[in-house]
C-alpha cells in the first residue's frame, strides 16, 4: 500500500496523462504556432488539468462528533436501512453521485482507522446500464471510538481504476483515495443523525453530512 498523501495542486493520479499531453502540445506549439490542432490540444489539456485539480479543503462547521463528506457530488437518495453493512443492524444510507466536473479526491469523514474490506476490479459501464453491478467497486470501513462508517465506491463510465493511497490511522479530512466519477453509498450507524437533504450538492472535506449522537 502506497502511504503517500496526494497534496499537489494537480493530483499525481493524473500525471501519466498530463505529462505526455503537455509535451505533445508544447512541441506542436513551438513548431506550428497557434494552429487549430494546437488550440484543440490546449483546450483538452486545460480540461484535463481542471479535472485533476486537488484543492485544499477546510470545513468551517467541523466539530467534535461531526462527519465530513468524503467526496464531491450530488445527494441522490437518503434512506433508513434495516441491515447495514456496518454491523447488520439498522442505520442510514446516503447515495452520492459524482460527475466529471467534480473533484475526484476522496477524503476521510472522521479521525479513524481505515481499512479496505473489498476491492473488486471490474467493468466501467454507465450507471444506467443493467450490468452496472459488474463495475469496479470498493468497500471501505472507518472505525472510531464513536462508531464505524462504511463507504461503497462504484466506478462509472469513462473513468480509470479506483486508487487508494493510505490505510490504517487517518485524520479527518485527510485524502485517502481517488475516484474520477461514479456512485458512492455512505453508511452511517444508528447512533448518528443525517444533516443533509436529497438533491443537495456537497463537497469533500467541507460539507457536514451528519453527527454522532
Amino acid at each position: 500500500m502506497n502511504t503517500r498523501t496526494d497534496t499537489f495542486i494537480i493530483s499525481r493520479h493524473g500525471w501519466k496523462i498530463i505529462a505526455p499531453l503537455a509535451t505533445l502540445t508544447l512541441l506542436l506549439l513551438l513548431s506550428m504556432g497557434l494552429e487549430l490542432l494546437t488550440f484543440i490540444l490546449l483546450v483538452i489539456l486545460g480540461c484535463v488539468l481542471y479535472r485533476h485539480r486537488n484543492p485544499e479543503r477546510i470545513s468551517n462547521f467541523a466539530q467534535e462528533g461531526s462527519i465530513l463528506c468524503p467526496l464531491d457530488g450530488k445527494v441522490k437518495k437518503i434512506s433508513s436501512i434495516e441491515n447495514s453493512p456496518i454491523d447488520g443492524k439498522p442505520g442510514f444510507e446516503i447515495v452520492v453521485e459524482s460527475g466529471l466536473r467534480d473533484v475526484a479526491i476522496l477524503r476521510a469523514p472522521l479521525k479513524a482507522k481505515m481499512s479496505i474490506e473489498k476491492l473488486q476490479r471490474g467493468a466501467m459501464l454507465s450507471a444506467k446500464s443493467n450490468e452496472y453491478i459488474l463495475n469496479e467497486n470498493a468497500l471501505i470501513r472507518f472505525s472510531s471510538s464513536e462508531g464505524d462508517i462504511m463507504m461503497k465506491h462504484t466506478l462509472g463510465s469513462w473513468t480509470r481504476p479506483l486508487v487508494f493511497g493510505v490505510e490504517g490511522e487517518i485524520n479527518q479530512n485527510q485524502r485517502y483515495g481517488y475516484m474520477l466519477n461514479g456512485i458512492s453509498s455512505i453508511y452511517l450507524p444508528s447512533n448518528s443523525r443525517v444533516a443533509i437533504k436529497e438533491g443537495m450538492g456537497i463537497k469533500a472535506g467541507e460539507s457536514i453530512i451528519g453527527f454522532f449522537s
